[in-house]
């Protein structure tokens, strides 16, 4: 199998950009995708795009439909997931997914696919959000709309065609300005989004932390939150370490909130073996 070379350039990479419109917000709550628009692109040409509604044999909650404007109706005739499954997997394979807010359409993408009986769509991936927060673009709101109308690109529509067409577009002004810090490839700009400059050491994690990033199982820790003065345990499966103003954290994946969550190190107490991991 071919991997994609992190040493690339960021504008030659194949790309895959994506965005989902979904039923509603929740995924907990059964919420499904009901449109999905994908583009791919490989040596700065489009090779080929998705662009459909999607029958998500659920109801659509009245202010999805209000924010994207898509009616019941329309949805009717539309195809349903299952039947694009093997297009979605093939317009991705050996690409670094692109979308902004990644983890919200990425968790939509991925629980599909799993009904559909596909494993989650996995290698490199970027999130224009977290590249333009981390640019320190701007103080207040980061949607896709506030920053198209910063870099004067077309206004995001809340369709998922021309918020992918906005998104590739906004990924390229954002890659030049990574270039002013010196990230230039693929290996770079996923330091960036978490936090590390080109030439700045990786930051060393606690012996327990270490081997269960290196390992890939879970850990239970001590944590105490802002919100919760009082420590509580967490089973958490690592990610990766991230760098902010207020110190090193973690990115895992946390099982009470069944979420990913960002866990400040100076506010772990204690790790623990987590003997219930069966790599789960």
């Amino acid at each position: 199998m071919t991997t994609i070379d992190d040493t690339q350039p960021l504008i030659d990479l194949p790309l895959v950009f994506f965005d989902v419109e979904t039923t509603g917000l929740d995924l907990q709550n059964g919420h499904r995708i009901c449109e999905l628009a994908m583009l791919r692109r490989e040596h700065r040409q489009i090779t080929g795009q998705i662009n459909t509604l999607i029958n998500p044999e659920r109801e659509l909650d009245p202010q999805a439909s209000q924010v994207n404007g898509i009616r019941a109706e329309d949805l009717q005739s539309a195809p349903r997931f299952a039947e694009l499954t093997v297009q979605v997997v093939q317009l991705s394979q050996q690409a670094v997914r692109v979308a902004h807010n990644l983890p919200f359409d990425e968790s939509f993408l991925n629980m599909e696919l799993a009904r559909a009986g596909y494993p989650p769509l996995t290698g490199p991936a970027l999130d224009t959000l977290e590249l333009a927060r981390r640019l320190g673009i701007r103080r207040g709101s980061l949607s896709l709309g506030a920053l198209a109308t910063s870099f004067g690109l077309p206004t995001p529509t809340h369709r998922a065609m021309d918020d992918v067409l906005t998104l590739h577009a906004l990924f390229d002004r954002l890659v030049a300005k990574l270039a002013d810090y010196g990230v230039t490839t693929l290996y770079d700009a996923l330091r960036f989004t978490r936090g590390l400059l080109p030439g700045q050491p990786e930051p060393e994690a606690p012996p327990p932390l270490a081997a269960a990033l290196a390992s890939g199982t879970t850990l239970r820790i001590i944590y105490t939150s802002n919100s919760n003065p009082q420590p509580i345990e967490r089973r958490i499966r690592p990610i990766e370490l991230v760098v902010e103003p207020n110190g090193l954290s973690v990115r895992a994946f946390c099982y009470l909130r069944n979420d990913i969550r960002n866990f400040l190190l100076a506010k772990i107490s204690a790790y623990l073996p987590d003997f219930s991991d069966k790599s789960d």
